[in-house]
Parts: structure tokens; sequence; C-alpha cells
């Protein structure tokens, strides 16, 4: 499974970001993943610029 970190923002958007990737995406040669996913850890941060 690719292991995603979810963070949210202070104005309600927010963004998944890989942190790590399973076993056949990393011996893809694109890095697809076409399994289950879950997300590992979430952030919660200030707004950016949107």
């Amino acid at each position: 499974m690719c292991q995603y970190e979810d963070i949210h923002y202070g104005c309600l958007h927010h963004k998944l970001r890989l942190i790590k990737h399973c076993h056949f995406a990393r011996n893809d040669p694109h890095h697809a993943c076409f399994g289950a996913w879950t997300v590992g850890r979430t952030w919660s941060l200030p707004c950016e610029h949107c």
C-alpha cells in the first residue's frame, strides 16, 4: 500500500502528499500504484496563499 499524509489548511482546502511507495509502485518505471492506499498522518496548517 502506498502511504500518504493529509494536510488540512485553515481555509478548508486539503492536500494529499505521498510519504512512501508500495512495493509495486517502487518497481514500476512510472511509480504507478494500482492498489489500496492509506493515510499515514494528518496535519493542520495555517492557510498559505490560496
